[in-house]
C-alpha cells in the first residue's frame, strides 16, 4: 500500500525524460549528502587529532614546569653569586671596614629577598605570643610557662620561614613555652 502511497506523490503526467532527469537529482542528492557525511567525519577526525595533541603538549608542559621553575631560579641565583664575587673582586673590597661590609650583607640580603619575591616566596616571622602551628613552625626550643595562657604559644622566632602563596615552603624555627 506504501508503494502505491509513494506512487500517487508523482505526476501522472511526466514524461520519461523528466523522471530520468529527477531520478538524477536524486542520485545527486545522495552523493552530495554521502560527501557531506564523509567531509565531517573527517572534520571530526581531525578535531580529536588536534585534541589529542594539545593534550599531549599539556602533559609535557606540566612535566616540564617544575624543571624550568627550578632552572629559573638557579639563573637568578648565579646572577646573584656573579654580583657577588665581582663585588669582592673589585679594589674597594679589601679596603671594608665593618660598618661597609655590614652594608654590603644587608645589600645582600635585599638581593635576595629580590629573587624570592620573583619567585612569589615570601618570608614569615610570627610575634610573641601568638599560637605555636604545626604546619607553619618548627620548635627549635621548648621553654616552660608560668602559666597556662602561655602553653603553645611562640615565646621568640628564630629564623623565618618561607611561603609560596598558602604553602610553607620552610617552616619558622621558634621557641615554644610549655606549661605543666
Amino acid at each position: 500500500m506504501t508503494n502505491q502511497n509513494e506512487m500517487n506523490l508523482i505526476p501522472d503526467d511526466l514524461t520519461q525524460e523528466e523522471l530520468l532527469s529527477l531520478n538524477e537529482i536524486l542520485l545527486n542528492t545522495r552523493e552530495q549528502c554521502q560527501m557531506t557525511a564523509q567531509l565531517i567525519e573527517n572534520q571530526l577526525k581531525r578535531k580529536d587529532q588536534l585534541i589529542d595533541r594539545l593534550h599531549q603538549e599539556l602533559e609535557t608542559y606540566k612535566q616540564d614546569q617544575p624543571a624550568r621553575l627550578v632552572e629559573q631560579a638557579m639563573k637568578e641565583l648565579i646572577g646573584l653569586r656573579g654580583r657577588l664575587l665581582k663585588r669582592q673582586s673589585s679594589p674597594q673590597w679589601a679596603e671594608l671596614d665593618a660598618e661597609k661590609l655590614r652594608e654590603e650583607f644587608t645589600y645582600l640580603d635585599e638581593d635576595i629577598l629580590d629573587l624570592l619575591e620573583r619567585q612569589n616566596i615570601e618570608p614569615f616571622t610570627t610575634q610573641p605570643g601568638q599560637p605555636f602551628d604545626g604546619g607553619r613552625h618548627r620548635a627549635m626550643n621548648v621553654v616552660s610557662a608560668d602559666s597556662p595562657e602561655l602553653d603553645r604559644r611562640v615565646k621568640a622566632s628564630l629564623s623565618p620561614g618561607y611561603a609560596k602563596g598558602d604553602k610553607v615552603l620552610i617552616p619558622e624555627h621558634v621557641t615554644v613555652y610549655r606549661f605543666q
